[in-house]
């Protein structure tokens, strides 16, 4: 069935008002009530939050009393109100109705009229709340009465477009940043529904107000999908003259930043083979490469510990411990300790970079040790194969390369996995407040609204806290419940507690009533898990807190998605089943048996007596790809480095990658899934088991 249009009296008018340039403030005045009535009135009004019906009988009494005093309009609302709070939807609309019949032209008959509207919807006559919205003069009433208004209007919207326009207005009216930040959810919500023409619509519609930014990103964002490179850029040129809310910059910026890979032949995770594709395909010849390598990395400091597992992987790439190759091959390491320091790792670069015979440099790891080093290897004219995560390092200079894999490749891999394999289409997000928390949150988002899905909740939480039952009940529906819905939840725990009681039959019958049970317009009873997944960017510590709560809370019969911080033997013998089916990924999966990561591990104990850390993997990476360029032949610095930017779908123990033009790699990292109370890697085939002594990667700043 098509959803009702609206007659000439009703919604459209009350849109047409707020647009004839409405103030937020109401601007009605009545005559004064008298100080008997004054006083009179505050005594019946008194009783209501300790003792509701009494305070019925209070107002009624007052407006037995005082049937023509200018507070009788107030008296009739609030018998409204508390009819409603005590689910008499009924006696509701008679009071509201008595308001705007008896006091039509007085200062709460337009409020009478909203809440009328809200009761006769909720009673499911749509009808009768289009018409009775449509007699409502918005000039009478508040920003917060006008914002009720507009989202009665948006739920009686008889298209996504127009509920769009409406929420905007909600948005608008926000008396703070956190009720805007509530309404934005459901703009979102709205907007991954919209067709291409839809969208259209909108933006023509919109004008320059937000979320008109929104819409052009959104446009912008299916258009790069589609490699309609054009289109996207003029998208992002008009998202940039509007405005924006904050936590939106990130998207807008992203979008930049996905056009000029794209602009560059950049490649994404999705343009990566899997792993199980490479393992069929011959591995890259090292075999008789000659030359120096550099390679510089912090071996003294804080940062020693990473440092050494790095050296350990290129040690074992470049066979120093081999026997001397027959044909006189070999490479040759020139090794330097950077002390994890900025300082440390220019003079190690430089005097590595005035060393004629040395082709490349390997390292450093920490992020602005790093960006010292590219400085001075960019102008030395030197290769540099960073392993730090920070895509600037690489940003505009020729010889510098980086290969450690990012924090978007791995919401990448996962929301295509969810959505391609798991036909998951909607997703929620329970985050930390922190910078790593807002930082996943938003690459996240970004990933499923541009794949076409929709994120339809969001909460945050302390990044401190061990409690997460405030945001969980967020982000199910538990919070900003009406006396009505409170009563109904009471309700089904009663029955629930009565179940148990009973025989296992009967028992079973009267359970499956409880949770039948609806508010009285019918929508559904917290909890409200309207999500197929539910993303957790944290570490394994935090999840084994958070999963149990999860339970706890019946958030049940969702996926769990995680970042790599979840990768850890602890993960699966701390949470248990409340971890069972969650996928996360992981910068290095030791236990894979995909053959030339099982061939590094098997090679890497025999060499040092214990597993490779991802750290060692890493580096072994980073090494076996100079190695490629020396086998060929390519000592030159400038051949050599040519080789490193023509660097395609290699199969590194770390992940498949390929090199961009603007020298960051493209990675794609393992994905692993809690089966069986074990952890197994599922991208593509490729299937193995968790270890007890495997460990996830550390984090390096």
């Amino acid at each position: 069935m098509s959803k009702p249009t609206l007659s000439s009296r009703s919604v459209a008018a009350l849109a047409v008002a707020l647009l004839m340039g409405v103030s937020g403030c109401a601007i009605f005045s009545a005559p004064p009530a008298s100080e008997e009535e004054q006083r009179a009135y505050a005594e019946a009004v008194a009783p209501v939050s300790g003792d509701p019906g009494e305070a019925e009988k209070q107002i009624q009494a007052f407006l037995n009393a005082f049937p023509d005093s200018p507070l009788a309009d107030d008296a009739g609302v609030k018998l409204g109100e508390l009819a409603r709070a005590r689910g008499d939807l009924q006696s509701a609309a008679s009071s509201y109705r008595r308001v705007i019949e008896q006091h039509p032209g007085g200062d709460r008959a337009d409020l009478a009229r909203v809440h009328l509207a809200e009761v006769e919807l909720a009673m499911g006559n749509r009808s009768g709340a289009e018409e009775t919205l449509g007699d409502v003069r918005l000039s009478r009433l508040s920003r917060a009465e006008q914002a009720d208004a507009y989202r009665l209007l948006a739920e009686l919207a008889p298209d996504p477009v127009s509920k769009l326009y409406r929420l905007s207005r909600v948005r608008a009216l926000a008396a703070d940043d956190d009720q805007a930040a509530l309404v934005d959810v459901e703009i979102d919500s709205v907007l991954v529904s919209l067709t291409p023409e839809e969208l259209d619509r909108a933006a023509d519609r919109m004008d320059s107000e937000i979320p008109a930014a929104r819409i052009a990103l959104r446009i912008g964002e299916l258009a790069l999908g589609l490699g309609d490179l054009e289109t996207a850029e003029e998208q992002l040129r008009i998202a940039e003259g509007l405005p924006i809310g904050p936590n939106y910059v990130a998207r807008r910026e992203s979008l930049a930043e996905r056009l000029a890979r794209a602009r560059a032949g950049g490649l994404g995770v999705a343009g990566l083979p899997t792993f199980a594709e490479v393992a069929t395909r011959p591995e890259p010849v090292v075999a008789g490469a000659t030359g120096t390598i550099g390679v510089v990395l912090p071996l003294s400091g804080p940062f020693a510990r990473f440092g050494q597992e790095s050296l350990q992987g290129v040690l074992l790439a470049a066979r120093i411990f081999a026997p001397p190759a027959a044909d006189g091959s070999g490479v040759k390491l020139l090794i330097r300790d950077s002390k994890g320091t900025p300082d440390g790792a220019a003079v190690a670069v430089r005097e590595l970079a005035d060393d004629d015979e040395v082709s490349a440099i390997i390292g450093p790891l920490v992020a602005n040790a790093s960006e010292a080093a590219a400085v001075v290897a960019e102008s030395a004219g030197v290769p540099l194969v960073s392993l730090t995560s920070r895509e600037e390092v690489a940003a505009g200079r020729e010889y510098v390369v980086r290969l450690r894999t990012m924090p978007k490749e791995e919401v990448e891999t996962l929301v295509d996995y969810a959505m391609q394999d798991l036909g998951a289409t909607t997703f929620a997000i329970l985050y930390p407040s922190d910078a790593y928390g807002r930082g996943l949150r938003d690459l996240f988002w970004d990933a499923v609204e541009v794949r076409g899905g929709g994120i339809v909740g969001v909460a945050r939480y302390d990044p401190e806290a061990t409690d997460f039952a405030e945001p969980i009940r967020r982000l199910v529906g538990w919070t900003l419940l009406d006396a009505r819905e409170k009563a109904a939840i009471e309700k089904r725990k009663e029955m629930m507690h009565r179940a148990r009681r009973l025989p296992p039959k009967q028992g079973l019958e009267l359970r499956e009533e409880a949770r039948a049970l609806t508010t009285e317009d019918g929508r559904p009873l917290p909890p409200i898990v309207d999500f197929d997944a539910l993303f957790i960017p944290e570490s394994y510590d935090k999840v084994v807190l958070i999963a149990p709560q999860l339970a706890f809370h019946e958030v049940n019969d969702t996926r769990l998605l995680g970042s790599s911080g979840w990768y850890d033997p602890d993960l699966v013998r701390i949470a248990r089943e409340h971890v069972e089916g969650a996928l996360f990924t992981a910068h290095f999966y030791p236990d894979s048996t995909v053959p030339f990561v099982r061939h590094f591990r098997d090679e890497f104990e025999a060499t040092f007596d214990a597993p490779p850390e991802a750290f060692a993997a890493q580096a072994y990476d980073a090494a076996r790809i100079v190695l490629v360029q020396l086998a060929r032949g390519d000592t030159d610095r400038d051949d050599l480095r040519r080789g490193l930017l023509g660097v395609r779908d290699y199969p590194g123990v770390t992940g498949v990658l390929s090199i961009g033009p603007d020298g960051n790699a493209t990675k794609r990292p393992f994905l692993l899934e809690v089966q069986r109370g074990k952890v197994v890697q599922v991208d593509q085939g490729a299937g193995s088991v968790m270890g007890s002594e495997s460990a996830g990667a550390a984090a390096i700043p």
